[in-house]
């Protein structure tokens, strides 16, 4: 049997940095600290931040309007660079001092950074309901003239686990399987996202297969039959490059097209509630991959359980990747290729390949850009 990649590639070694958050304290370094920042106040300098990454995403996607190449699209002035850092050095200042107000724990966390590089250590969050972009916590004392390396994560491979159990060690085999779910309306996906993942799969040796009619994927009918087929064969890389929406009755929805044949797709639904009808879990312990906007719920209450992630790793999945605002198609499409160039080209773990997709927007376009969040299974 295939087992799940999202550590099998990974060949190089970090430390756990466990950050544990119950209702009303939080443990680090196995002591236990009171809380000061309750969860509504976290509730809103999540949205402040998320605001940020939405003018962001505005002013990329008003430049898909030009007549400017795909690659230059992502660019940011230094200017505008500049300008969108210290915003979130801001409030990522505000969220650091306001959760971490115990010296005890700021001492932890700066002992973290005097350590030799060649220590890497990996922040893990474990909460089930507290909302924050922990990427954007900036430790820095002058957030008006912002050090890039102060932000957690350009610094660190950050994850957050939806559950407080402890991990459980897995054995894993090395194999590349992907099965790359997208909606036939995004232009930047059939032209760059879609041939550059499946080049560097082949490259890798590993196989490559389109949601599509085939003799292995017979006609869906519905989100049911499509989680189905997931349970049914050994995919350990789930990518949907899709639209994710997100309906009045707080149901979150993936929006995948199923192509039939050159002339005809057909629309499928993914829902969190097909989760709960289909009997089955993922054989291989997947990496998911969500590049969908806000697929990881919205701010709002019903929805901090991070909707579609935390199925999806209920029901057996290693470890989801996906964003918290809105981000256009041109900057998903190219942040997913840089992203598997780190994962599988240079076998990363998932928080570092994030980190480091993360630095390289930022050196080569001025992009800060993505929100996105990694969210391991610890079961």
């Amino acid at each position: 049997m295939k087992r799940g990649i999202s550590k099998s590639l990974a060949q190089n070694k970090v430390f756990a940095f466990n950050i544990i958050i119950g209702k009303d304290d939080y443990r680090i370094s196995g002591f236990s600290l009171e809380r000061n920042a309750t969860n509504e106040e976290m509730l809103h300098l999540t949205k402040d931040t998320l605001r940020i990454f939405q003018e962001i995403e505005q002013k990329i996607t008003d430049r898909k309007k030009s007549d400017l190449s795909p690659e230059d699209k992502l660019f940011l002035t230094p200017e505008e660079c500049q300008a969108y850092l210290t915003k979130l050095a801001g409030c990522g200042r505000d969220a650091y001092e306001q959760f971490f107000f115990d010296k005890y724990a700021k001492s932890e966390l700066t002992k973290l950074r005097s350590y030799q590089s060649k220590m890497q250590f990996a922040p893990t969050i474990y909460s089930d309901s507290l909302i924050y972009p922990w990427e954007v916590l900036y430790e820095g004392d002058d957030y008006k003239n912002p050090k890039v390396d102060m932000f957690w994560g350009f610094h660190y491979p950050v994850s957050r686990a939806l559950t407080n159990k402890p991990p459980t060690e897995r054995k894993y085999l090395l194999s590349l399987e992907m099965l790359f779910c997208l909606h036939q309306t995004l232009n930047f996906v059939h032209q760059q996202e879609q041939p550059a993942i499946e080049k560097l799969i082949i490259k890798h040796k590993g196989n490559f297969s389109l949601l599509k009619v085939s003799r292995k994927i017979q006609k869906l009918q519905d989100g049911e039959e499509l989680l189905a087929h997931f349970y049914q064969n050994q995919y350990n890389i789930l990518h949907f490059a899709c639209h994710c929406r997100q309906y009045k009755d707080d149901v979150d929805a993936l929006i995948i097209s199923l192509q039939e044949d050159d002339n005809n797709t057909q629309q499928i639904e993914l829902e969190v509630k097909n989760f709960n009808r289909v009997n089955g879990v993922f054989l291989t312990q997947p990496l998911i991959f969500l590049n969908a906007c806000q697929s990881a719920g919205g701010v709002d209450e019903l929805r901090k359980t991070f909707n579609l992630p935390n199925k999806f790793i209920q029901y057996g999945a290693a470890a989801v990747i996906a964003t918290a605002c809105p981000m256009p198609d041109v900057f998903a499409a190219a942040f997913a290729k840089v992203f598997y160039e780190f994962f599988i080209g240079k076998k990363m773990l998932i928080g570092k390949a994030l980190c480091e997709t993360r630095r390289y927007f930022l050196e080569n376009y001025n992009n800060r850009g993505d929100c996105t969040n990694h969210k391991p299974a610890l079961k």
